[in-house]
């Protein structure tokens, strides 16, 4: 079984997911598994995957799955057992999908959780499919659906929300003690802001077209300094290359603060820290951009593709470059590029 997401450590343990749909609970110190649980029957027959980390939280592991019967799922942190699950289509014999592409983001203080969904993979019938392409919000304990926002029902143009939802507290631009308790995230249709706690939208942004390659894709935001980053992708039409935009958007008002056009695709996390927005093309340019003014800072041109986003620690930027076509076949020429790189803040 694969890996295709990063282990989460909590109170002396590690909790992995793999590709076919098993959670793993090691302890940290020796390595000795404490816990394993499947979450999909028959993960070959569903197609089922995780392809998102694990988030845990007060005694609590929640999960989702990407699948023709896709799920949300909270696992019980000592036991492994499943403490509530939410199919995101309850009649499957009416159609499936609905799959849950990133990790889930929790409000701690009120204890929900939140995640979203994707398109739908069959239909069957005229009933609508409500929680396809969806931002889901569930009490943390209960798994209790709070409230839910859908995009569009049974949706042709595999919109997927591709992006983690982000938690955070929006200041007025004009009144400092004014907030907005937000929870946002992102899909091939732009970036969408919420009420956290009762479901009203705020705002919602599109930078580029929406379409099957475009949008926001693969975790492409972030949020830091009063602003909600994101990068959006253009696809290709009528002979002109894909390229892709960056923008610094206000995180109370969604205006935008500042836009950027970049010459190739983004498949790959952003990440912002010391008032830096760092994003990687496919084209293999890595760039750092003033946050709050979207000024260029400094830039290099590494020699593959920028896929895996970026780590910032103690002062220094990790970045990786390569990636083969097909993810299921090895690419050697692909390999020659694949590479780990340090970087200062200055870009040294």
């Amino acid at each position: 079984q694969g890996l295709r997401s990063s282990s989460q450590y909590h109170n002396g343990r590690l909790y992995i997911s793999t590709s076919l749909t098993k959670i793993h609970c090691l302890e940290a110190e020796t390595g000795k598994e404490l816990w394993q649980t499947q979450l999909d029957e028959n993960p070959m027959r569903n197609r089922a995957q995780i392809l998102c980390s694990v988030a845990v939280h007060q005694g609590k592991v929640y999960a989702g799955t990407s699948s023709s019967e896709a799920q949300a799922v909270c696992l019980d942190a000592e036991t492994g057992a499943v403490r509530w699950r939410f199919y995101v289509v309850p009649d499957r014999s009416k159609g499936g999908g609905g799959s849950i592409w990133t990790s889930p983001a929790i409000d701690e203080a009120a204890n929900i959780v939140y995640y979203t969904t994707g398109s739908v993979k069959s239909f069957i019938g005229t009933d609508p499919m409500l929680f396809t392409e969806s931002l889901l919000a569930f009490d943390g304990n209960t798994g209790q659906l709070l409230w839910y926002d859908q995009v569009r029902p049974a949706d042709p143009f595999d919109l997927d929300y591709g992006c983690h939802p982000m938690v955070f507290d929006a200041v007025h631009p004009a009144r400092e003690h004014e907030t907005r308790p937000c929870v946002a995230a992102g899909n091939k249709a732009g970036m969408f802001c919420f009420n956290r706690y009762t479901g009203q939208k705020y705002w919602k942004v599109m930078l580029t077209n929406a379409t099957q390659k475009g949008g926001p894709l693969v975790n492409s935001t972030a949020v830091a300094y009063n602003r909600v980053f994101v990068v959006s992708n253009s696809a290709g039409i009528r002979g002109r290359p894909p390229m892709s935009v960056a923008a610094g958007l206000h995180a109370y008002t969604g205006d935008i603060q500042w836009w950027v056009a970049n010459p190739a695709l983004i498949e790959g996390p952003v990440a912002v820290a010391g008032e830096v927005f760092y994003q990687g093309l496919q084209n293999g340019i890595l760039e750092a951009i003033d946050a709050k003014t979207g000024e260029q800072l400094w830039k290099h041109n590494l020699p593959g593709p920028i896929r895996g986003g970026m780590s910032i620690a103690n002062g220094t930027l990790y970045t990786s470059t390569g990636t083969s076509v097909d993810w299921n076949v090895r690419d050697l020429r692909a390999e020659k590029t694949w590479k780990l790189y340090a970087f200062s803040p200055d870009g040294q």
